[in-house]
C-alpha cells in the first residue's frame, strides 16, 4: 500500500511493477489512484484559476459515472472560489490548520489547566519548539522518508 500512496513519478520501475500488479489485483483501486494522479497534476502544472478551472471541468467530462468520484466534483463545486484561490499565490490555510490542531491536541492534553493563560503559553512553547525542529523543506523530508524506507526495504511486507 506505500506504492499507492506515492506519485507513479516517484517509483523506481521495480516499484512501478509492483504498483501495476497491486492495481491489477485489486482493480477497484485502479479509478481512484489514477484519479488522485489526475489531480494531483492540475494542482502542480495549472499556471492561473482559469486554467485550473478549465482542467479540472475538463477531467469531470471525462468522468463515466462514478459516484464516488462526483463527490469529489460537489465539493469543488460548493467551495469553488477558495480551492481556485490557491492558483492565484500556491498558498494554502495548512499552517493555520496546522496551528488548530496544535491546539485542540493540547487542549486535550491539558485537561485540568485553571487559566487560558497557561494554556496558551503550552501552545506557544509546542509550537516554537516544532519551528526549531522542522527547519528541513519538504523536499528534504521526502529524501529522508525514502532513505529510511531503503534501510528497511525487505524488513517488512
Amino acid at each position: 500500500m506505500w506504492l499507492y500512496r506515492r506519485r507513479r513519478k516517484e517509483l523506481t520501475p521495480e516499484e512501478v511493477v509492483e504498483l501495476d500488479q497491486l492495481l491489477e489485483a485489486i482493480q477497484d483501486l485502479q479509478v481512484p489512484y489514477y484519479f488522485r494522479e489526475e489531480v494531483t497534476e492540475i494542482f502542480d502544472t495549472a499556471k492561473n484559476r482559469q486554467q485550473a478551472a478549465r482542467k479540472l471541468d475538463d477531467l469531470r467530462e471525462s468522468l463515466g459515472d462514478e459516484p464516488e468520484l462526483l463527490k469529489f466534483f460537489e465539493m469543488l463545486d460548493r467551495w469553488r472560489d477558495g480551492i481556485l484561490a490557491y492558483f492565484d499565490r500556491r498558498e494554502t490555510s495548512g499552517p493555520v490548520e496546522g496551528l488548530n490542531t496544535k491546539a485542540r491536541v493540547i487542549t486535550r492534553r491539558s485537561y485540568g489547566l485553571k487559566d487560558a493563560d497557561s494554556l496558551w503559553k503550552r501552545l506557544v512553547l509546542d509550537v516554537n519548539h516544532l519551528a526549531a525542529l522542522a527547519r528541513r523543506t519538504v523536499q528534504e523530508i521526502h529524501v529522508l522518508a525514502r532513505s529510511i524506507q531503503a534501510k528497511f526495504r525487505g524488513y517488512y511486507i
